[in-house]
Formats: C-alpha cells, structure tokens, sequence
C-alpha cells in the first residue's frame, strides 16, 4: 500500500510537471527582433568586394569572380575602389570607358599585389 501512494504521488508530481518541461523547449508567438539576436563576432573593418559571387559557368576561368565598385584613375592606372579597398586593374583599355562609374567586373584577384585580372566589365545596375 506505501508503494503504490508513492507511486500515485510520483505521477501525480510529474503530472503536475510536465507541463512546464515541454514548455521550455518552445517560444511565445511573438515577433523576433531580428537585432536582439546579433553575431557574437565584430564585423571586419573593412568589407571584401561585394558582392564576391562565383561565376562559374559564365566565364572561361573556373576561378572567376565578380566585384562590384567604381572605377577612378590613379595616376597611369585604373583601379576599382569598393568599400574601403582599392584594386588596381590589369586592363586599362577595358576601364578606360567606365571611369568614374559604377560597375561590375568578372575577373580574378591576385590577393598579394591586390591586382584584378579584367575578364569582363559592365555597368552596374542602379542601386536605391
């Protein structure tokens, strides 16, 4: 008989109990701030060319990507200012026509001598 008041209070407790126990694992119906969940990590100073997507299939090279910014010249060479880096340009005969614009350009980046290798350049479309 003690075992089985036991065992009615022990179902009886965690009748009680769960509850509150699958209650934890979910969260109210409210919106979510989308700042309230920021990343743990500081954002680099300095943003990479953007937007640095793949092209593959679009381009001969495999290695190809796409960098946006505005072309300007810097001295005898042209260069791609985005963000706050700047890229010289192996090509200044493809540039040449973008100067001071914003644009698109299909290339690979030489990371040590921070030098794109000018596949393709295009406008960019306008940004609001």
């Amino acid at each position: 008989m003690k075992r089985h008041v036991s065992l009615s209070c022990t179902l009886a407790l965690l009748a009680g109990l769960s509850p509150s126990l699958c209650a934890q694992g979910t969260r109210p119906s409210e919106p979510v701030d989308p700042t309230a969940q920021a990343p743990a990590t500081k954002a680099p100073a300095t943003p990479p060319p953007f937007p640095a997507t793949r092209t593959k299939g679009q381009s001969d090279n495999a290695d190809a990507t796409v960098f946006a910014g505005t072309i300007f010249k810097d001295g005898d060479a042209y260069v791609l200012r985005t963000g706050n880096e700047r890229y010289r340009l192996d090509s200044p005969k493809k540039a040449k026509n973008y100067e001071g614009k914003d644009v698109q350009i299909t290339g690979t980046l030489d990371g040590s001598k921070k030098l794109i290798h000018v596949e393709k350049i295009k406008f960019s479309p306008a940004m609001f």
